[in-house]
């Protein structure tokens, strides 16, 4: 989720902006709210009594919208800007030095604006919990060391050279590699789609390929996804069998594997910037997605401000009923369908509970009603 232009400068800036800081607590709990797979919180800037909305991406930098820069008179230099106090829930967090470059145009479907992005060049700072079950984060100063549980996993990780963002060690059918968390992306592995060559037959247990994007990162030059089921996946003690892994066009700085929310999302995670560990404590009852139970459709907002078909599965319910990209999606399930409801459309394509979707559709002077019914893609 970062702009490319940027990220050589990002190398150079983010270690010389780190420090400075303010704190008012030892540690504050931050409650969150769950947009699609986004964890989004709610913060004042500086003397401005206005609250706005920002992501928290482990997997990217800090931003805030240059709009929103320029409203509140921040100081500017070149591609950044200064927050002097951030104001969280209880916790106050000073001297920000952030990026104003982002388009926030990408989380338009969410019908919540977002204003900026709390990244890991922030987070480094402190001791990270995030509990999905309370939906809250702690921030906390302490820096001793961590009591692991029985159950859990004690994983030691690096930072990105670019965005400070943890890697771990991690491994794909036996072969080991360094993964982005990246609490900022729904699956649970992308991989950089040049890399799909690199991989046989015997390292899937499904193939699909996509018409159009179902999953784009800024500035793509491959217009296609595939979506694979790993054999086997292993991260600490646990070992996965069939996981569902994207292959996209990610960013050249940023082309790595990235472990994303599917994933993360059944752990309570301790992420210690500071003494570069990370715990996993497994949540009950959930269990890792094996297959795809879906339409095969993704969608997005055109440049007019519509409704359009950005992507499908070949072979999915979406593709059979003979959807095509740039189709304009008029109404689903009979209420007509704007870019301030979308997010209520991506929730039904990816809620498992739902299993048919009605969209009226138009196709150049031609509009047709098609029910698609979910099915399993692997």
């Amino acid at each position: 989720m970062k702009k490319s232009m940027i990220l050589m400068l990002m190398v150079f800036t983010v270690q010389s902006f780190s420090g400075g800081i303010c704190r008012k607590v030892a540690a504050e709990e931050i409650p969150f709210r769950m947009l699609g797979h986004l964890m989004t919180v709610t913060a004042a800037i500086n003397d401005s009594p206005t609250e706005f909305n920002f992501v928290v991406d482990t997997g990217g930098a800090t931003f805030v919208s240059k709009a929103v820069a320029d409203e509140l008179g921040l100081k500017q230099m070149g591609p950044q800007a200064k927050i002097n106090t951030l104001h969280l829930q209880g916790m106050d967090i000073g001297n920000i030095f952030c990026f104003t470059t982002f388009d926030f145009s990408h989380f338009n479907s969410l019908g919540t604006p977002i204003h900026g992005i709390i990244g890991s060049t922030l987070l480094e700072r402190y001791r990270v919990t995030i509990d999905f079950d309370g939906q809250k984060i702690t921030l906390s100063d302490e820096t001793g060391s961590m009591d692991k549980p029985e159950n859990a996993a004690l994983l030691q990780f690096e930072n990105h050279k670019v965005n400070n963002a943890p890697l771990i060690d991690f491994e794909i059918n036996g072969r080991s590699f360094k993964g982005m968390v990246d609490t900022g992306q729904p699956h649970s592995v992308v991989l950089p789609i040049e890399t799909f060559k690199e991989y046989g037959v015997e390292d899937f247990s499904g193939v699909l390929e996509s018409r159009g994007l179902m999953e784009k990162w800024p500035n793509p030059k491959i217009l296609f996804n595939n979506m694979v089921r790993l054999k086997t996946v292993r991260v600490g003690p646990w070992a996965y069998p069939d996981v569902l892994c994207l292959f996209g066009d990610l960013p050249p700085m940023l082309s790595m594997p990235l472990i994303g929310m599917d994933f993360l999302s059944m752990f309570k995670i301790i992420i210690d910037f500071p003494n570069d560990k990370m715990v996993l404590i497994p949540r009950s009852g959930l269990r890792l997605k094996t297959n795809l139970f879906s339409v095969g459709l993704n969608v997005g907002i055109s440049r007019e401000g519509g409704i359009v078909v950005e992507g499908l599965w070949k072979g999915s319910p979406a593709d059979k009923s003979g959807l095509e990209v740039g189709d304009k999606i008029l109404s689903f399930n009979d209420l007509p369908i704007r870019p301030d409801n979308l997010i209520d459309l991506q929730y039904a394509l990816r809620d498992d509970r739902i299993e048919d979707i009605e969209l009226e559709i138009a196709s150049g002077d031609t509009k047709r009603r098609v029910v698609l019914e979910k099915a399993n893609l692997f």
